[in-house]
């Protein structure tokens, strides 16, 4: 069972240890029957999975930068497992140090987080073909059904019962450009991050906390005080008590995190105005265009313009 049930596993902070997401993909191999769960499970993984921090590295300029983006924020999206890059020659290894040192138990995890990986390595690429140089995995071979994933995933050479856990690319593939390369974003992003590191860091604060609550609300719908309390394990009378006893005001992170989701949206350069208003949460276009001027100054669609004259 995992520890606080669904609300738990909703909250955006949360952290769960190796062995209990081991134990959570084996029961899930068990009741499915399909050993390659955790294969599987990687598969589906893309940037927006890992919120602002897979939006940072899917606006990076090659898959190093992304790579070193996802080495630097790894504590904001688990704690399981901690990546490092090390140059081969013209080879670059992706190695995982596990927080769990037993192979079998992590069996599972790791092939999601290497498949995860791959999947978004191909999807930064927009190339679904591209093979990886070999793979290496601490656990023994897994059934033939499972195997057959393997080289799905990661090619032909792949090693078992290996020292660690790892995945090598050409380096020189590791430093093309990639098609969505938008530096200002990283940069507006990257900025964001380090706050929230910051605050995990030092025990987050309950603004970051609901601040993150929203943004994952904003993303899949409009936020309320209510979901956001739920996400924080509390009921919407404590989080407004417990607001109003640090001097916050839910309405004001509301309005921050939409800005904050503005110019994200308004970087990426990637919807219309109309779907913007409609994520952010307001009735109609003309109340979101005014509530943009009266964050940067200018309307949306000038400021775009501006971006895009500024990229190219």
């Amino acid at each position: 069972m995992v520890p606080g049930g669904r609300d738990a596993v909703a909250d955006p902070d949360q952290r769960f240890d190796g062995l209990l997401a081991g134990q959570i993909l084996d029961a899930a191999a068990e009741h499915t029957g399909l050993d390659s769960i955790g294969l599987r499970v990687g598969m589906q993984f893309r940037p927006a999975t890992f919120m602002d921090v897979g939006y940072a590295l899917s606006a990076a300029s090659t898959i190093r930068e992304a790579l070193e983006i996802n080495i630097r924020y790894q504590p904001l999206t688990q704690n399981v497992v901690r990546m490092r890059l090390d140059s081969c020659g013209k080879e670059l290894r992706i190695a995982l140090e596990a927080a769990i040192k037993d192979a079998e138990a992590m069996r599972r995890v790791i092939e999601a987080i290497l498949a995860g990986y791959a999947s978004i390595g191909r999807w930064l690429l927009w190339d679904q073909e591209k093979q990886f140089a070999s793979a290496s995995f601490r656990h023994k071979a897994p059934a033939k059904e499972t195997r057959d994933f393997y080289d799905v995933m990661f090619g032909g050479n792949v090693t078992f019962g290996a020292a660690e856990d790892a995945l090598v690319i050409d380096a020189g593939l590791a430093s093309r450009p990639l098609p969505n390369a938008n530096p200002g974003l990283v940069q507006l992003l990257t900025g964001r991050l380090n706050a929230r590191l910051a605050a995990l860091q030092a025990g987050s604060s309950l603004r970051m906390l609901v601040m993150t609550g929203l943004h994952k609300q904003i993303r899949q719908g409009k936020p309320s005080l209510a979901d956001t309390a739920k996400l924080l394990g509390m009921s919407g009378r404590t989080l407004r008590r417990r607001l109003l006893d640090e001097g916050l005001s839910y309405s004001e992170l509301l309005a921050t995190a939409r800005k904050e989701a503005a110019e994200v949206y308004i970087h990426e350069d990637k919807l219309s105005l109309a779907d913007m208003a409609g994520l952010l949460g307001y009735g109609d276009q003309t109340a979101f265009m005014r509530a943009f001027k009266g964050w940067f100054g200018e309307a949306p669609g000038v400021y775009r313009e501006k971006l895009r004259q500024r990229k190219g």
